[in-house]
């Protein structure tokens, strides 16, 4: 498998960028619903902003990544096994999901596969904490500081 390294500057710029349209989001939603000017300074208004925005991301990239995963599964069970290796036989445990736990199995194709499903499922993974985190802990959280 190849290294994995970090971007900093590209992923600096991604955050922007993503506030960057969190702020238009915020400031169309603001204007649609009430037409006024003085609502874009309040802390609330920023806040729901952002998670608008968040949630705009989330709706197209859950999607996104769950068919990018089932793709590369796909083509990782169908082009990347190696020879003599069947799609349900005794090596992964009549499992087809077990090539993921078994590198060994694969070809170089079937590796590179591998690694992109393992990829989408981390940031499917990441992406549901999120939302959990937004849905259900910070409430509670919020409900608490206000005793």
């Amino acid at each position: 498998m190849r290294n994995i390294r970090f971007d900093w500057y590209r992923l600096l710029g991604y955050s922007l960028l993503f506030l960057l349209f969190s702020l238009i989001v915020t400031i169309g939603f603001v204007f649609s619903i009430t037409g006024e000017v003085k609502y874009l300074t309040e802390l609330e208004v920023q806040i729901s902003g952002i998670e608008l925005a968040f949630s705009l991301a989330m709706f197209v990239s859950i999607p996104v990544l769950m068919c990018r995963f089932s793709f590369y599964f796909y083509r990782m069970v169908k082009q990347g096994r190696k020879s003599g290796i069947g799609i349900i036989c005794y090596q992964n445990l009549f499992n087809p999901f077990n090539f993921l736990l078994f590198p060994s199995l694969l070809n170089r194709n079937g590796q590179e596969s591998r690694r992109r499903c393992l990829v989408s499922l981390t940031l499917l993974l990441i992406l549901y904490l999120v939302v959990f985190f937004d849905t259900q802990i910070k409430p509670m959280l919020l409900s608490m500081s206000t005793w």
